[in-house]
């Protein structure tokens, strides 16, 4: 009985020596203390430091890949808006004259139609003044008048004579109906002007119709 006590005593003993050993081995193994030759041959597990260090780069990692992809997207976007703007400023500048236009010639029809009524008082002028009788009269200088005020209300709107009499025909604003061969004036001059040409707001509404200087034959055939 007593053989046994000490043996299992002696039993408790040795592996409570084992235990502290091992303690104590994996100890020094933590704090590098065996020689290489006793060290694993697999490096140690790292520990909850490193691996937060790691998560950490990797999603910095993913936080600048969404920033790059982001600027990529907003440089997109940036161009997009510069165009549409482009388009946009491009478009209201044309509407914008388009309106002007409009307003500036929308009553062309009715100024050529007012163009015959200033006609018909330079006919009546030119008749009165032909005629000794009526020329200075009350009634040759009312119709002057009426005449005078029409036209300056035209000029308001941005109606223009064409001028032609004495200056090279210019087929953009003439008309030519008349040839008269002469020597005195160079081929091409307006001699007269047979129906007067008007521009409204320097768009031409009416050509003028001249009668041009043509060389005589003879200058013609000597060429």
């Amino acid at each position: 009985m007593y053989l046994e006590s000490d043996g299992r005593e002696d039993l408790a003993r040795a592996l409570a020596e084992a235990e502290r050993a091992v303690t104590a081995a994996e100890e020094k193994l933590r704090q590098g203390e065996l020689p290489a030759a006793e060290l694993p041959a697999s490096p140690p597990a790292a520990g909850p430091e490193v691996a937060g260090l790691s998560q950490l780069a990797t999603r910095l990692a993913d936080v600048e890949e969404r920033l790059l992809t982001e600027q990529e997207e907003s440089g997109r976007l940036r161009e997009a808006l510069l165009r549409k703007t482009a388009e946009f400023d491009n478009l209201k500048r044309r509407a914008e004259k388009e309106k002007s236009d409009y307003f500036k010639f929308a009553l062309s029809e009715v100024f050529r139609d007012l163009l015959d009524v200033l006609d018909n008082f330079g006919r009546a002028l030119q008749h009165l003044s032909n005629g000794d009788a009526a020329a200075g009269t009350d009634v040759h200088l009312g119709i002057e008048m009426i005449s005078r005020q029409l036209g300056d209300v035209l000029k308001k709107f941005g109606l223009e004579e064409v001028p032609a009499l004495g200056l090279p025909f210019d087929p953009n604003v003439h008309e030519a109906v008349v040839r008269e061969e002469t020597a005195e004036t160079s081929a091409g001059t307006v001699l007269e002007v047979l129906q007067k040409g008007y521009l409204l707001n320097n768009r031409l509404l009416r050509p003028a119709k001249v009668k041009v200087a043509a060389a005589p034959r003879a200058d013609i055939g000597e060429d």
